[in-house]
């Protein structure tokens, strides 16, 4: 084709200058062009859509190893790690019968979790804070949190607060515009103030900034009972009084649940029962072995033979297996799971309904796992 078209318009250079290129020609031309630009154009399409179909998947892939990066880190602080059973049962006045479920997000709302339709705890637990620089080193009066830089430096020492931190998976409500409409992983934390050797609050008012007492934050206590797990899942929060008694108190801005990372799978097992996972080891009632004592948390009523007492499975739309964790509370062992959708990514946003993970698909749901033994966890 390349040599007819030359042929052609040496031909044409070599009659008179005057004339003109017929219309014939110019429609042989036209035709010839095409011909040769149709592959050209289509070879660049599906060089862009391949491109663009691998950077997606690439992205996903590295937001969800920074996430699972991230949660580890944090468990591997964690003193007291809380499973299914104390996330799906309410505070109660019978040690054996209670657990947090109201003390937290979404019963208890916060910025971020108020409704259980969409936001669902997963995993959560009691750590240390480091908090630099913050108390005064022995011998100085220092007020840490006005200091210069140099002055913090050399007068104030390093400490610890306790936190609780509680790790969600939040759906799209279909009116959020920031996020996507896929699944997102959320974290809230409420946190401990940093305290003087009196033991009062250096920083006692949210106007001074710095390491003060998220509103709702009550310590735990290890002496309501003689096993720490009971001890545990009758935390409450709110503040004490003067009488050492704790009185409600909501959370505000300060207790947001923050955004990990998002396009989280959400193909729950009604949309395909098929779903990749992993089985959590079988538990046992009142496991005399520690190590057998795991717990799937969300828990899907799948065990076999099933938790005692069974914790409650979350709605049906939360059975995604993209967000879930083996829970050994007794040895501080996690086993995180979480699994992404690049699909969404590329795909019309406005039709979630085709973003179902398929076998044809699965390359666009990368997944990752970690396992964190706690290295503070309290001995059990």
């Amino acid at each position: 084709m390349a040599r007819l078209l030359k042929f052609l318009l040496i031909a044409r250079l070599k009659q008179r200058k005057t004339a003109g290129f017929t219309l014939i020609e110019l429609l042989v031309a036209m035709i010839i062009a095409v011909l040769i630009m149709i592959p050209l154009m289509s070879l660049a399409i599906n060089l862009i859509d391949t491109d663009r179909k691998e950077q997606a998947k690439s992205t996903s892939e590295q937001e969800l190893q920074a996430a699972a990066d991230f949660i580890a880190r944090d468990l591997e602080r964690a003193i007291y790690v809380y499973d299914a059973i104390a996330l799906t049962t309410n505070n109660n006045a019978t040690p054996a019968n209670s657990g947090i479920r109201d003390q937290i997000p979404p019963v208890k709302p916060a910025p971020g979790c108020t409704d259980a339709n969409l936001c669902q705890p997963v995993l959560a637990f009691w750590t240390r804070r480091l908090a630099r620089e913050a108390v005064p080193a022995q011998g100085s009066n220092v007020n840490c949190r006005t200091a210069s830089d140099a002055n913090r430096e050399a007068s104030c020492d390093d400490t610890f607060v306790y936190s609780l931190v509680v790790y969600y998976l939040i759906l799209n409500n279909g009116a959020d515009k920031v996020w996507s409409n896929t699944a997102r992983i959320g974290r809230f934390e409420l946190s401990d103030g940093v305290k003087g050797v009196d033991g009062s609050y250096l920083d006692a008012t949210t106007t001074q900034g710095g390491n003060i007492r998220d509103p709702g934050f009550v310590p735990f206590d290890l002496g309501l009972d003689d096993s720490i797990r009971l001890s545990m899942n009758q935390w409450e929060s709110g503040s004490k009084d003067t009488n050492n008694q704790i009185t409600p108190e909501a959370f505000d801005a300060n207790s947001t649940v923050q955004i990990l990372v998002d396009y989280i799978d959400q193909t729950t097992v009604t949309d395909n029962a098929n779903i990749p996972r992993t089985a959590c080891p079988a538990p046992v009632t009142n496991p005399q072995i520690p190590q057998e004592g795991w717990i799937q948390s969300p828990y899907y009523g799948t065990q076999n033979p099933a938790p005692s007492p069974a914790p409650t499975a979350p709605p049906a739309d939360f059975q995604t297996y993209s967000f879930y964790s083996c829970i050994n509370a007794e040895e501080g062992i996690v086993k995180v799971f979480l699994r992404g959708n690049a699909y969404a990514r590329i795909q019309n946003r406005n039709n979630p309904g085709e973003w179902v993970d398929t076998v044809t698909r699965r390359s666009f749901f990368p997944s990752t796992s970690v396992e964190v033994n706690a290295e503070g966890v309290i001995n059990q």
